[in-house]
């Protein structure tokens, strides 16, 4: 039996996680299982977030038409249909059981295989879906120049009022030049946008941009998308048309005022559909729309910081993935793993000798205190040495203060703390005459033993054996911890069961009062 056990732990410890190297992220795979709610505006900054986790292209895209469909059918439809009722706890618990179904619900993953079926939104079809949405969205406003002159008459100064939100001056060749004053207030339940639009009056056509004077724009800036809040306006536009002949002086107040004729009515032609280039500076427009945006972020960062951690997608919609350490990790790589065993391996064995010297030098007679002096001395010279290496004319974090610090923290200080723990260890083990090798052996032999007394020896020399191959899967063997760390539950649960029975009532007295200790000093 123990050679049957010590073969299956050899093996489970030279496995690689080879198994486990293609699986995707844990963050990815909580980002798809995130539900987007009913705000396909809001929803939008998913897309960044797949970009940020680099999904296929195709996903991304299918992401996007998704969205873009949904957003024009809310604009269309303003009315909201009633948000399912959430699920009890009980049955919450149940859908993250293995193998149990999730209920259906509108998540990240569905949005994708939805998109993947839409048509793509540089199509005239979806371009003409998006046009009306914008017209029933948006109400212009004319600028009548009482309380506020167009900055264009700043520079036409030969512009006259015609009409409300009309302008005209003589052009040459007897034709007259038209320039339209208005601002887009939007009426949907929907922020809209706004980029330079074209404005179609009857026969003529007015191409638009913000009235203002001209500044010298980044390309990011001059093609920025705006985005006019519901119940709100937008900044003033300034539309022009081509020279167009004298007659339309009369003519077009005229059919602004008929308000019964259809061609007297505005009509909107956006340009967020004229390129991929256009959709792309949209997208950063609405993407910026969610409040959620910076938590997403910060998770982000900490996923691609602790691979190791698990993401489980928020409780409501649009809420990010919340990291949990309760499951197996992904595998990091051969590289990875193969580095953390050599730094594994090397503390180790430098705990170790430390501990063969200092113990070497008690038995010929060196007092306590010099070897544990020399011990930490030690310590803090590799650690000295160390940072001076590595953080050699470094500034900032990158200094050598900080490096030792790091250092001294997470590797040269638990080098220490195993020193002290071996020797501790090694007291017990010299009082009660037995080896740690004899500690392991009858450890993993009595396994399924629950009657035989055990001695403070055999129990922390294998609760020691146990710590080592825990932290050596924990740190070089991801995501196979899990599989080991239960291999070793079973000896352990028998060995405490033996060493509660084997206590005597002055041990227990002792723990008794180590225990009202504790606690009296945590409560003061």
């Amino acid at each position: 039996m123990t050679h049957f056990l010590r073969r299956v732990l050899c093996v489970l410890l030279c496995l690689p996680a080879w198994a486990f190297a293609s699986e995707p992220s844990p963050f990815a795979a909580a980002l798809r299982e995130t539900a987007i709610g009913g705000n396909a505006a809001q929803a939008f900054f998913l897309v960044g977030q797949l970009r940020d986790t680099g999904a296929p292209r195709a996903d991304i895209e299918a992401l996007r038409r998704e969205l873009l469909h949904a957003y024009v059918a809310q604009i269309a439809t303003p009315a909201a249909a009633p948000a399912p009722p959430r699920p009890g706890a009980w049955e919450s618990f149940k859908r993250r059981l293995p193998g149990m179904a999730r209920a259906p619900e509108d998540t990240v993953a569905a949005a994708i295989a939805r998109g993947h079926a839409r048509s793509n939104v540089l199509d005239a079809p979806f371009r003409a879906a998006w046009q009306g949405a914008l017209n029933q969205g948006f109400t212009p406003r004319w600028e009548t120049g009482a309380t506020r002159a167009p900055f264009f008459t700043v520079v036409m100064r030969d512009m006259q009022p015609i009409a409300p939100g009309v302008w005209a001056a003589p052009a040459g060749g007897g034709g007259v030049r038209l320039m339209l004053a208005l601002r887009l207030a939007n009426t949907s339940a929907q922020p809209l946008p706004v980029f330079r639009p074209d404005i179609v009056l009857g026969d003529l056509t007015f191409a638009c941009a913000w009235d203002g004077p001209e500044r010298k724009l980044s390309e990011m800036q001059a093609n920025a998308v705006t985005l006019v809040q519901p119940g709100a306006t937008s900044d003033p536009l300034a539309c022009e048309a081509q020279p167009a002949p004298m007659y339309w002086r009369e003519q077009l107040p005229a059919l602004m005022a008929d308000g019964a004729s259809a061609a007297a009515k505005p009509l909107l032609v956006p340009h967020d559909m004229d390129n991929a280039k256009r959709v792309y500076h949209l997208e950063l427009a609405l993407r910026n729309l969610a409040p959620q945006t910076e938590d997403w972020g910060r998770r982000r960062l900490a996923a691609q910081q602790e691979p190791a951690r698990q993401w489980a997608p928020g409780a409501k919609p649009l809420e990010p993935p919340a990291a949990s350490r309760w499951a197996a990790g992904p595998h990091r790589g051969w590289k990875s793993s193969a580095e953390a065993l050599k730094n594994f391996m090397a503390a180790t064995v430098l705990a170790l000798g430390l501990f063969a010297l200092g113990r070497g030098l008690l038995r010929v007679g060196m007092p306590k205190f010099v070897v544990g002096a020399g011990t930490l001395l030690a310590g803090m010279g590799m650690t000295v040495l160390a940072a001076a290496s590595l953080g050699g004319g470094g500034t900032g974090y990158g200094h050598p203060l900080y490096t030792g610090i790091v250092l001294w923290s997470a590797y040269f200080g638990p080098v220490l703390l195993c020193v002290l723990a071996l020797h501790g260890l090694y007291k017990l083990l010299d009082d009660e005459e037995i080896t740690w090798w004899q500690t392991v052996v009858k450890g993993w032999r009595q396994t399924m033993d629950l009657g035989s007394a055990t001695s403070r020896a055999e129990f922390w020399g294998f609760v020691a054996h146990c710590a080592w191959l825990w932290a050596l899967a924990r740190i070089c063997l991801v995501p196979l911890d899990l599989w080991i760390g239960l291999v070793l539950l079973l000896p352990l649960a028998t060995l405490t069961v033996r060493r509660l029975l084997s206590i005597t009532a002055a041990d227990l007295l002792y723990m008794g009062l180590t225990a009202v200790g504790l606690v009296l000093l945590i409560l003061i």
